[in-house]
Order: C-alpha cells, then structure tokens, then sequence
C-alpha cells in the first residue's frame, strides 16, 4: 500500500455533515417520543429517566467516512424496565416452543418498547427509507433521503452506579449485556494520549483496510464491525505505535500482528476480549481479519 495512501487514511475528517445530521434525527426522535407519551399514558420512556446521546466512532473521531452510520442510544434508568427486560428475557430464554414464547407477555419491556418506536418512525420518512429491528436495535436505512443510516441502540442503567454501566438490548435473541461503555472511552483517550495521537490514526487506517476488506467481500459489516477495529488496534502495544512517522508505525503495527500470539488479546477493560459484546468479536474472526489485512497491504 502506498505511504502516500497510509497518511490520507490517518487524517481526521470533518464533522460538520454528521452534526447536522444528528440534530436532524434527535429532533425526530424526540417527537416521536412525545407521540408515544401521548398514545399511551404509561409509556415507561418518561422525560425524567430517559436519556438521548450519540455513541460510535462520530463521538470519538476514528470515523472516515463523513456520511455513514450514525450509532444513537436511547438509556433508561427507570427501574422497572429493567426488572421488566429481565424477567421477559428469563421466560423467553426457558420456554419450549413458539407458541409458549408467543404468550410471553412483552409489556413495558424494550421488546415491546422497540416495536412502538419503529412504528412511530415511519411517519418521518419517506418511503425510500427502511426501518427494521435488528440485533443490535432499529436500523433507520435512509440514506438516499439524508444521506446517512442511523443505528437506534437500546439500553438501560442504575443512576446510583458510578460507572454507568449500561444494559443493551438485543431486540432480535431479547436479552441484555452489560457494557461499561464510558470506562471503554477513557481507555480509548488514555491510549490515544499515550502513543502521541497515534492510536486514533491507527483506528482510522485500519477502518479503511476494513473498508477494503468488505468491498471485496472476504467479509460482512456485523463479522467486522467498527468496535471490532479499535478494539484489535487497542491491543497493539503503545510502544509500537509511538514512532512520529505514521507509515512506520503503521508498518510495525501490521507486522506485529501478523506474529504476535491473539490468545493474549484483552478487552478495554482487562477481561476477555470476547466479554466486549460491541465488537462481536471471537479469535477466529481476529485471525481472518489480521489476514485479510496482510493482504490488502500487500
């Protein structure tokens, strides 16, 4: 790959198109949030438990294309969604069969949340647009109207617990995983301090490898997603990456991957690398990306 190309990758771009963009979506969020209030009175959504915010690589600046998916979290600290999700989750997992699943009943959980909220979407887009539920919440495919896509994500919290720790739901499997997705952004910072911006940089140009990558079809966006990426370069010792020449560090970046021993990858958090549900990650899917990498470097 020409050094060339590698310095173009590394740059930051601009925000501006996705500010815009998510001013636009918050507003339609928020109506469509009064909607449902207003239909149903006891809608568990209220104003004073509920919480709106961008999450992604547009939050922290390892994003390369100025028109992609914007990720939004929808958080809850009302207490009784949780116990809700919960004992939902518990029923579905144990029943036997779709007819006993069927009967299971969903009210106030985010699996009935998530089904009111696509319903009063689609009243804000037109009909070029897609919104669908999918694994990891609702998918807003409006690209052709905004150019943009939007991924909805699902999750609630404790306000007493002073990591914020958040529950995501997964809409399609319904059941939650616990992210410490704030602990996740310091660690991020913290390396990105730590190797002279260069970790950041990394991010971006392996993202662009990733782009390559699914362009070619070795692999699919979910196989290979974004968190996947910075969490695979989140392991690259600080060392390697400090050099101030970009191209070099990147150079020793690959190599080291391409020897280093992945059974020693850990999560932002020193568990695991698997426990960070995000990234969908596992060793099988680290090792084909690694060699995918290689080759499209080389």
């Amino acid at each position: 790959m020409e050094e060339s190309l590698l310095i173009q990758f590394a740059e930051i771009k601009s925000k501006e198109k996705v500010q815009e963009f998510y001013e636009t979506t918050l507003s339609i969020l928020t109506t469509a949030l009064d909607d449902l209030r207003r239909e149903y009175p006891n809608f568990l959504l209220n104003y004073e438990s509920t919480r709106i915010f961008p999450i992604g690589d547009y939050t922290n600046d390892t994003f390369i294309d100025q028109t992609g998916e914007l990720e939004i979290v929808i958080a809850s600290s009302n207490p009784q969604i949780a116990v809700l999700n919960s004992t939902f989750a518990k029923n579905y997992r144990e029943a036997k069969s779709k007819k006993q699943k069927a009967l299971i009943s969903n009210t106030g959980t985010f699996d009935d949340i998530c089904n009111k909220i696509l319903l009063a979407l689609t009243k804000y887009f037109n009909q070029t647009t897609l919104i669908l539920l999918v694994n990891n919440g609702i998918k807003i495919l409006c690209l052709q109207e905004y150019g943009f896509k939007i991924l909805i994500r699902f999750a609630t919290y404790d306000e007493n617990d002073n990591d914020a720790v958040l529950s995501f739901w997964n809409p399609v499997i319904k059941n939650s995983t616990k992210v410490n997705f704030f602990l996740y952004n310091e660690k991020m910072e913290e390396k990105n301090k730590l190797t002279n911006g260069n970790y950041k940089k990394l991010i971006r140009i392996f993202k662009n490898i990733r782009k390559n990558i699914l362009m070619n079809k070795w692999a699919s966006s979910s196989q290979l997603n974004k968190y996947f990426i910075e969490l695979i370069v989140y392991n690259i010792p600080n060392s390697i990456m400090q050099d101030n020449d970009i191209v070099l560090s990147f150079k020793k970046s690959i190599n080291y991957l391409e020897s280093c021993n992945i059974l020693n990858f850990l999560s932002f958090d020193g568990k695991n690398i698997e426990t960070f549900d995000l990234a969908q990650i596992n060793y099988s899917k680290i090792k084909n990306f690694i060699n995918y990498a290689i080759k499209v470097c080389f």
